[in-house]
Formats: structure tokens, C-alpha cells, sequence
């Protein structure tokens, strides 16, 4: 545990490469026609909604590149998605078998296509319009075989959705695709994540396609790539966005699905620790790729140390309370102060320990199956486009977190009652002390692991003017905020009287944003009753539902809500002492109950 801490604190975070000038200069070459390799677009998909796949369609469609050309790869073979594809203008491919999921999808589409390069995207993943064009010109060098950017996620993730911290804390996944793939970067072990990435097709044909050995084939296509000597570069900006894992349920089964498939690579022929072609630091990062998912084992084994004392008497830490004033408490402040300066405050200390609570047990229980049998369990494809009417309990996730708090509770009391009888009443402190964080700990990932209702369509806020027309009467104002289902306005109760709106909410209006390019939009309004988003019901505020939405009037409000190019660029980033005190809230604010 120390070593993997040490190395993923210091190795893989204080060397770093920024490619963003280098782009500049290469993406000049593709803006001036002097570099286009025609370019295949991927979008693989497994019973996604056909709403997630129309955006990420029209959004590889708006790219600003000539020679492109998009093919939807349906792995469910279903009859109105390929009539999507033909009404939105894109090629459709599909197959009689599900062999090797994605990896097989695409491999599978890799036989029907000849383009010099090929990007692929999620299907719940949407570019913006310069992506290929800051993306494609770093293929001038002969020597590189993949260009890899960061996924960022343009909905809360459901630790942030479910304790109400949206914008308070950063997406968990920030640090690793922000921070350490920089990092990697510099040694050129940066790892492929299966999506936001152009790859060269004669080098991806020379390691026989995407590799279908183990359920992380992503990871496994950089280690061939850099195995042969190729190049991988990382360009550390957000040129695309996709949907977070919409459930506890789903985020856990992703993380499981990623320790699973790296832990593979042990028993894999193309193991990264014993294929040739790779240097020892290439292999070092590679290995704590693999190490990192042990981390929940060690934290098990942690999270049982104060119960030995609570509850049988064995005192796992010998320490005074002297010694912990004097000792750990500068330890651990020194602790917060240097993690947060290594990773630029995109990740807390206090916020790693609710994430890596929620996971610890299944994950651990992964790693162990992993062990004894790292193939039994196949790919499972995360869900998309997920909406939720209700509070949704996850047991499967709460269960063990819910033992492990009673536990510590009945030791607590255990320990507590018995302390005017303690000859050395020191431990006890220390090891109560101890137990009282964790019980917070604890409570904080159980609060997590309960689903808050969901809406189908992330509503972003804007700020434009808006043309609100119902019969011969019309108002004027601005939005607050828009998706692609509904438009959130703010009117005052005198324009409200002149629409007449109160006498039925079925009245006949129309919606103009000019904007964006929408005119006569058919919309209906929504009763703020039948609806979970809490901003409807604040003062001057109406939902308007879009009904009738004609296919250019969708390109035209998916390009501005998803495709403006640097949209996605700037981080959330805050201080450690906003991260704990929001790290208090969840506690006590008690989110998912407060929405049931």
C-alpha cells in the first residue's frame, strides 16, 4: 500500500506534458487543407436510447472536418435505429453475434472501412465541432499511432446527484484524466480509455484490431501500440462530453467491470509486465495500474483494525493522545496540504475517502474473485439515458456499509460504556476517535448509494432571449436554463396574466430563441407538479415543454448545448476547506431523503 501511494502520489503526477501549443501549431495544417487524412467515425452501441444516439449522430455530423465519414455499429440489430441512421444521413453496420462485445463490434466494423485514421466515441459521447481538427494533425509524425483525450461528463456523477453537490465537488474522474494522463504522457504510457481518441488504422491492423483478451481492451490496445514502439500522445483538453454513470448501481458495475479487466492483464500473454518492447518505467506505470485496485483490500483490512479493539479488546494502534496531537496531526494536515498541491486541488482527501468507502467491499470482493477466476465474468455495458421518478435505494451497495456501521456502533457503546472501569483510558479515546470518523464515513457513502429521481434531459443554464408567443399575445425575456426536452423561463406574473396562462396548461404556445436559431417551436407547459426539477418552482419560473422538435431545429440546439468548441474546457477546482465543508453537508444535509 505504501509503495502504490508513493507512486502514484510523486512518479505519476510531477512529470506532465501539455500539448495544447503543439496543437496550435499542427491544427493549422488541417484548417489549410495541407493535412486530411479521411477519417472513419465509430459510434459502437449496445440498447442505448434512440434520444442518446441521435445527439452523438448530429453531434459527429457538426465536426468541422470534410473527409469524414460516421457509422453507427448496432450490436442489438434493431430496425428503427438503422432507420435512425437513414433519416440522420450516417452508415449503419451490425452484425448476427455479440462475440467479444465492443472490442468485437468494432472489429467486426473495422473489416467494412478504409480510412486512414478512425475515432471512436461512446454512444452517449458528443464532440465538439474542432475535435478532429486539434486532433488530426499530431498524425504528420509518422511514429504516432494514437491521440487520446480526456472524458469529461457533462451530467453530475451520482455521488454528486445524490448528496445535492453539483459544482461543489469535482467529477472523481477528473484527477486521472487531468492530472496523471499527462503524467503518463511524458513517459508515453498514457492508457487508451475506449473512447475521445483517433487512432492510425495500419498501426491498430498491425496488433490485429482492438485486442478482445480481456474486458479492458482499451487498456490493452495502448500496451501493443507501445509495445511495437509507436507513439501514444495525450491531449489534455476536453474536446467531447458524455453522460456519468446516471446510477450508484451503474457507476459501481463500471468500476468493477475496470478492476476486473486490468487485474486480467496478469494472466494475459500481452501482460505489460512481461511483453517485450516496453521500457521499465512504461511497465512501472502499467503495474500501478493494475496495483491501484487492491487499494479496496487494504482498506478493508483498515476499516476492521478499530472493530478489533472496539470489540475484542486488541488494540491495533498504540498511541497516546499526546503522541497523536504531536505526531499525526501534523502528519495529516502536511497529508492534505501536499495531495492537494500534487494534483492541483482536483481531487480532496475527504472526498477520495467516501468515494473508495462506496467501493471498497464489492471492489475488494472483485479483486479476490479476480484472482482466483479473472475471466468468469463478462463485459457489461453501462447504462444510458436512465430517468427516475423516485428515490431509488441501492441494498447491494448499502448492505455491507450498513454491518460495518452497526458494528462499529455496538462497539462504540461497548467501549464507551465501559471506560470509568479503564485502567489506561487513552486507547479508548484514540480508537473512539477513530471510530467516529468512520461512522461518518460511513454514513456519508450510504447516503450516496440511495438514487435521487433523475431527469431524462441534463439541463445546462443559459441566459438567452426568448420570444414566448400564445395566440395574438407574446412576451419577451430570458431563460434559465435548456435541454433538449425543455426550456426552463423566467416570466413575471403580469406576462403570465397577458398569455393567460393559468386558464389552461395546455394552451397552444409557441417558443422562439433566436439565438440558437429556433422559430415557432411547439411547446406545452408543464404542471410544476408533475415535474422533479426544483428550479420550476421557484418565483417567476415556467417549464415548457418541446413537443414537435423538427430534425434541423434538433441539430441546431444539440450543436450549441453540446458542440461549441472550448465548452467543456474549465475545471472545477476548489480549495480543501470548501471540499470539507461540503464533505460536512453531505452528512448532515441528508440529500436523498430530503428528495424521496
Amino acid at each position: 500500500m505504501i509503495v502504490d501511494t508513493t507512486f502514484a502520489s510523486c512518479i505519476q503526477t510531477i512529470p506532465s506534458t501539455d500539448l495544447s501549443a503543439e496543437a496550435d501549431v499542427l491544427s493549422k495544417d488541417v484548417k489549410e487543407k495541407r493535412y486530411v487524412p479521411c477519417v472513419d467515425v465509430l459510434i459502437p452501441s449496445y440498447n442505448e436510447p434512440e434520444e442518446v444516439l441521435k445527439r452523438t449522430i448530429i453531434g459527429c455530423q457538426a465536426m468541422d472536418y470534410p473527409k469524414k465519414k460516421i457509422y453507427l455499429l448496432d450490436d442489438t440489430r434493431r430496425p428503427h435505429i438503422k432507420k435512425l441512421t437513414e433519416q440522420l444521413g450516417c452508415f449503419y453496420i451490425d452484425r448476427p453475434d455479440n462475440q467479444h462485445a465492443k472490442a468485437g463490434n468494432i472489429n467486426n466494423a473495422l473489416k467494412k472501412i478504409n480510412s486512414e485514421l478512425v475515432t471512436i466515441f461512446d454512444a452517449d459521447f458528443v464532440p465538439c465541432k474542432n475535435y478532429l481538427t486539434r486532433m488530426v494533425g499530431f498524425f504528420q509524425d509518422p511514429k504516432v499511432a494514437l491521440v487520446q483525450t480526456p472524458q469529461h461528463f457533462y451530467s453530475p456523477d451520482p455521488i454528486e446527484a445524490n448528496l445535492g453537490l453539483e459544482g461543489n465537488i469535482t467529477n472523481e474522474q477528473a484527477l486521472f484524466f487531468r492530472h496523471i494522463q499527462p503524467s503518463r504522457d511524458a513517459a508515453n504510457a498514457i492508457i487508451c480509455c475506449g473512447t475521445c481518441y483517433v487512432i492510425r488504422r495500419s498501426m491498430m491492423d498491425e496488433i490485429g484490431g482492438i485486442p478482445t483478451e480481456s474486458i479492458a481492451e482499451d487498456f490493452f490496445t495502448s500496451v501493443k501500440l507501445i509495445a511495437k514502439g509507436y507513439r501514444l500522445r495525450y491531449l489534455n483538453e476536453a474536446l467531447s462530453a458524455g453522460e456519468a454513470a446516471p446510477t450508484i448501481g451503474a457507476y459501481v458495475d463500471q468500476r468493477l467491470r475496470w478492476g476486473q479487466g486490468t487485474i486480467q492483464c496478469l494472466y494475459c500473454y500481452h501482460s505489460p509486465m512481461t511483453t517485450p518492447g516496453l521500457n521499465f518505467l512504461q511497465r512501472a506505470y502499467y503495474f500501478s495500474s493494475m496495483t491501484y485496485w487492491f487499494m479496496p483490500v487494504w482498506r478493508f483490512i483498515l476499516f476492521c483494525g478499530p472493530l478489533t479493539y472496539l470489540i475484542f479488546g486488541l488494540n491495533p494502534l498504540r498511541a497516546t493522545l499526546e503522541g497523536i496531537l504531536f505526531y499525526f496531526v501534523p502528519y495529516y494536515v502536511s497529508h492534505i496540504m501536499l495531495f492537494s498541491w500534487l494534483n492541483k486541488s482536483r481531487r480532496s482527501v475527504f472526498w477520495s475517502n467516501i468515494y473508495e468507502t462506496l467501493l471498497c467491499v464489492p471492489m475488494a470482493l472483485t479483486v479476490v474473485k479476480s484472482l482466483i477466476n479473472p475471466f468468469g465474468k463478462g463485459f457489461k455495458v453501462t447504462p444510458k439515458g436512465v430517468e427516475t421518478s423516485k428515490l431509488e435505494i441501492n441494498w447491494i451497495v448499502i448492505r455491507p456499509l450498513v454491518v460495518l456501521a452497526s458494528l462499529y456502533a455496538a462497539g462504540f457503546v461497548i467501549r464507551a460504556s465501559n471506560l470509568p472501569w479503564e485502567a489506561n483510558p487513552e486507547p479508548v479515546y484514540v480508537n473512539l476517535g477513530w471510530a467516529a470518523y468512520n461512522l461518518l464515513v460511513f454514513w456519508g457513502a450510504i447516503m450516496c448509494a440511495m438514487d435521487v429521481p433523475k431527469r431524462k434531459f441534463v439541463a445546462f443554464k443559459h441566459s438567452l432571449n426568448y420570444t414566448l408567443k400564445c395566440g395574438y399575445q407574446s412576451v419577451v425575456g430570458k431563460t434559465a436554463k435548456i435541454s433538449e426536452g425543455d426550456v426552463l423561463i423566467e416570466i413575471t406574473d403580469e406576462e403570465r396574466k397577458k398569455l393567460n396562462i393559468g386558464a389552461s396548461l395546455d394552451s397552444e404556445i409557441t417558443l422562439e430563441i433566436l439565438e440558437i436559431g429556433l422559430q415557432e417551436i411547439k411547446v406545452r407547459i408543464v404542471d410544476p407538479k408533475n415535474t422533479i426539477d426544483k428550479d420550476v418552482r421557484q418565483p417567476n419560473k415556467l417549464l415548457l415543454e418541446i413537443i414537435d422538435l423538427k430534425t434541423e431545429d434538433e441539430r441546431k440546439l444539440v450543436e450549441f448545448l453540446y458542440c461549441r468548441p472550448g465548452m467543456w474546457d474549465k475545471e472545477t477546482k476548489k480549495n480543501e476547506t470548501s471540499y470539507f465543508i461540503s464533505f460536512v453537508q453531505s452528512i448532515f444535509r441528508m440529500n436523498p431523503l430530503a428528495n424521496d
